[in-house]
């Protein structure tokens, strides 16, 4: 057809990967952001007790670094089409939203980042989280509203693959909750469950998450973000530059 599309991951639907992981309360974030020795994805026997072996197996996941020292490897996505897939399914079932209005969600986000239009941004994030039905709480994961409201935003912050997206960059002081780079601008956001948006951005500037951006022509922008458990959305949001 002469056209560039997602054909690979169209190809079959990884709905028993999902329940699986569905299944075995895996949190993805934690998943990609460990090293492994092979031992723990490249046995043949992979079954529901070891989803990371099947997720490997199956091309989900593949090796992104190696530590020849330690012996050990690093997962992850192999590239933006599976990574935006699965996600997009991940966020359909975790938090009951449509695909196509989580991704319609997804291209409005993107076009106000671009823009700069930190207000619409707050609101849209804001709305977003209200808008999740309650019987999605019902999950496990979500009885434990810190785990709950991690997982959603790395789901969010993975389906905005048209930016460098960059979740708990160390630095010398700390990591960063998010860093979001785009052409113009560079967007650190710190979040704080039950806090204050003082207190998070108090924290961006203590452990001078933007530092390493001293020199970057680029204009910085530092938010603080308050989620409160209750509302189950944003309480509060503060903006420095």
């Amino acid at each position: 057809k002469l056209k560039l599309d997602n054909y690979w991951y169209k190809s079959g639907t990884p709905t028993y990967l999902v329940k699986l992981l569905e299944g075995h309360h895996v949190n993805m974030q934690k998943l990609t952001s460990r090293p492994y020795e092979s031992q723990y994805f490249v046995d043949y026997r992979a079954d529901a007790e070891n989803p990371l072996a099947m997720l490997y197996q199956s091309g989900y996941l593949t090796i992104k670094g190696y530590d020849k020292h330690y012996g050990e490897y690093t997962l992850d996505y192999p590239n933006v089409e599976v990574r935006k897939g699965f996600v997009a399914l991940m966020a359909n079932s975790y938090l009951k939203k449509d695909e196509s209005e989580a991704a319609y969600w997804i291209v409005n986000l993107d076009r106000m980042l671009r823009c700069g239009e930190l207000d619409e941004v707050r609101d849209a994030f804001t709305a977003f989280l209200a808008s999740i039905p309650y019987e999605a709480n019902k999950d496990e994961r979500a009885k434990d509203f810190e785990t709950h409201f991690q997982y959603t935003f790395y789901i969010i912050f993975r389906l905005l693959s048209c930016y460098t997206t960059l979740i708990e960059k160390q630095n010398s002081k700390g990591r960063a909750d998010v860093i979001i780079e785009s052409d113009n601008d560079i967007y650190i956001f710190e979040f704080k469950l039950d806090g204050s948006a003082e207190e998070a951005l108090k924290q961006i500037e203590d452990k001078q998450y933007a530092l390493p951006y001293l020199n970057d022509s680029r204009t910085l922008h530092k938010i603080g973000v308050n989620i409160s458990s209750e509302s189950r959305t944003v309480d509060g949001w503060l903006e420095a530059k």
